[in-house]
């Protein structure tokens, strides 16, 4: 028996590559043969755009505008930095290739629907797969390429929303109807299957939280500082996070050291070190050093449950989409970690967090989600 996964990876992304790899490895651990299905996501620079690949969905002219914004601003990143981005490239390729059993690229979605694959089971992995708001077909995601009589899986998928306009019921009905066992990272993602299809859907841990902090350590590149400090992981520039990371440092003395989204310097401020080259395994070492963590990032605040690091969630403060953030920090009742821009700073005095009761929490919800997932893979 052979098991194909399909999900998001190769996108330069840390949360990314980290959970693609962990639910290959956690499989692989637990006596599965599998490996993932290295489709191209349209962040790849590689990905061929096709009639095939336009959106399924309405996409907002705005959200249309940001994309191209941003792959405008991606391309301009490594042109004007092309040394630390070669290295970085060269880190996140190297990663993949060491340590996770990937098939040959396929770099467009016609390739994809028409390869003889050979897997007897396929699995749609973590991560945002589906979005409404991707600016790609996500079909793919609920594996309709898959051929039929095949047992599908979805292990973790997230919707990466809080809610679907009820225009588009319709299509994630049929397109739900093709997967056999249907499992979500949030508990959002649970509510709305129900609301969608009248179906049962299974709450389970977000892959990363599969593999235990000693696992990680092993692939971990250590992180050579001796000085307690701050790590700053946002997604973008953030004054609010900013001044909070300087509020932090008066209080406690420690450094401001920031893991950057990619190889452009995030901010000129000389006072924070920007780490810009940092592969998978360089963000893993940092993280495994860091003494507090302020991060914008599903997978900084996963990481920061992990190695065991007080840490700050902060989401934007005029949007109500924190559903990612608010699921995660709900099920460990850390709710006071989540801070929305504009809040007052927190105390000296509440920056701790008791993670014997955290591990507890995730020895419990891990056992669930294996228990879901060898059963979908087991079940004749």
């Amino acid at each position: 028996m052979k098991i194909g996964i399909i999900t998001i990876l190769n996108v330069n992304n840390y949360g990314a590559e980290l959970q693609a790899h962990a639910l290959n490895k956690k499989l692989t651990l637990l006596g599965f043969d599998n490996e993932i299905i290295n489709y191209f996501h349209n962040h790849n620079t590689e990905f061929i755009f096709e009639k095939e690949s336009k959106p399924i969905f309405e996409i907002k002219p705005i959200a249309k505008l940001k994309a191209k914004v941003l792959v405008l601003l991606n391309k301009y990143s490594k042109i004007s930095n092309p040394n630390i981005a070669k290295k970085r490239l060269m880190r996140f390729d190297s990663f993949h290739d060491q340590y996770s059993k990937v098939s040959m690229p396929i770099k467009s979605i016609t390739d994809l629907y028409s390869k003889d694959f050979e897997y007897d089971i396929f699995i749609v992995g973590s991560d945002q797969v589906w979005n409404p708001n991707n600016q790609i077909n996500i079909e793919p995601y609920f594996l309709t390429f898959a051929p039929k009589g095949k047992k599908k899986i979805s292990y973790a998928s997230s919707f990466g929303v809080g809610s679907i306009s009820k225009e588009n019921f319709a299509k994630y009905k049929k397109l739900l109807g093709n997967i056999d066992f249907l499992s979500c990272r949030e508990k959002s993602g649970v509510e709305i299957i129900k609301e969608i299809t009248g179906k049962q859907s299974t709450h389970v841990l977000d892959p990363t939280l599969l593999l235990s902090k000693e696992e990680w350590s092993i692939i971990a590149v250590p992180y050579e500082e001796e000085e307690p400090f701050i790590l700053v992981f946002v997604f973008k520039n953030s004054k609010y996070v900013t001044d909070l990371a300087y509020d932090l440092q008066k209080k406690t003395g420690y450094k401001i050291i920031r893991i950057c989204k990619n190889e452009m310097r995030v901010e000129s401020d000389n006072k924070i070190l920007n780490i810009r080259d940092a592969g998978p395994r360089e963000f893993l070492g940092i993280y495994q050093k860091a003494t507090i963590v302020l991060t914008t990032s599903f997978h900084g605040s996963i990481f920061s449950l992990i190695f065991q690091k007080p840490f700050y969630s902060i989401t934007p403060g005029r949007k109500n989409n924190n559903a990612r953030q608010e699921s995660l920090l709900k099920m460990f009742g850390l709710e006071d970690r989540l801070i929305k821009e504009g809040q007052p700073f927190p105390k000296k005095d509440k920056i701790n967090i008791d993670f014997s009761t955290v591990q507890r929490i995730i020895e419990k919800e891990k056992s669930s989600s294996l228990s879901f997932l060898k059963n979908a893979i087991e079940k004749v």
